[in-house]
C-alpha cells in the first residue's frame, strides 16, 4: 500500500523538544526493594499545532485552548512527558496513521503546573 507522504510538511513547522519516557520496568533491585529507574529523556521532533476549536468544544472541557496536537514520525508511549520551551505536556492519545502516511497524530495534554501566556495557570 502506498503511503501518503506529510513528512515534508510536518518538517516544515517541525520544533525540537524533550520526550520523557517512563519504562515501568526499568530499574533495579536495592536491598530487596524495587526502585525505579528515572525516566529515559531524548530529543524529540515534530510539528506541535494548536488543537481545533471545535475538538475543543466537542469534548466537554477534556480538552482546552492549552492542549496541544503533536505530528510526529517518532513513536511515543502513552503517558509520556513532552517539554516543549516552558510548556510541559502528557502524551493522552494516539491516532495510529502509519499503517498508510508516515506519521502518527499525538493529543497533548498541558500540565496543571505550567504557567500559560497572560499570567495564571490552566
Amino acid at each position: 500500500m502506498a503511503l501518503y507522504k506529510f513528512k515534508r510538511l510536518i518538517d516544515k513547522y517541525n520544533v525540537g523538544f524533550k520526550l520523557m519516557i517512563d519504562d515501568p520496568n526499568a530499574g533495579h533491585y536495592d536491598g530487596g526493594e524495587w526502585v525505579p529507574d528515572d525516566p529515559a529523556e531524548i530529543d524529540g521532533h515534530g510539528a506541535i499545532v494548536p488543537l481545533p476549536q471545535s475538538l475543543i468544544y466537542q469534548s466537554g472541557g477534556t480538552l482546552t485552548q492549552f492542549d496541544r496536537t503533536l505530528y510526529t514520525d517518532m513513536m511515543i508511549p502513552l503517558r509520556s512527558k513532552v517539554n516543549y520551551g516552558e510548556a510541559h505536556y502528557t502524551v493522552v492519545s494516539k491516532t495510529p496513521y502509519s499503517d498508510y502516511a508516515d506519521f502518527d497524530q499525538y493529543v497533548l495534554k498541558s500540565d496543571d503546573t505550567q504557567v500559560q501566556a497572560g499570567g495564571g495557570s490552566s
